[in-house]
């Protein structure tokens, strides 16, 4: 089964050493959406804005995927804390 690194960049790299085996093209990209929408939800939880760049790479180090989010979070200044 091939080996995927889901290397991330919140304006720092970091990179996946160990990687994760998926199975198929389709599995690479929900794992990648899986991985980036939890790195995205603590992440935000402490800054006002974050962006996420979450790259794929297969072991020959080519990149198949690249997924990049953006939150920006809003709070009304009578907001309940």
């Amino acid at each position: 089964m091939p080996r995927f690194f889901f290397d991330v960049n919140d304006g720092a790299e970091m990179r996946d050493e160990i990687g994760r085996e998926v199975s198929n093209g389709a599995g690479v990209k929900t794992e990648a959406l899986r991985v980036i929408a939890a790195l995205l939800t603590a992440e935000a939880e402490d800054a006002a804005e974050t962006t996420l760049v979450l790259s794929v790479r297969d072991d020959s180090g080519a990149i198949p995927l690249k997924l990049r989010m953006v939150c920006q979070v809003e709070e009304a200044s009578n907001s309940v804390s």
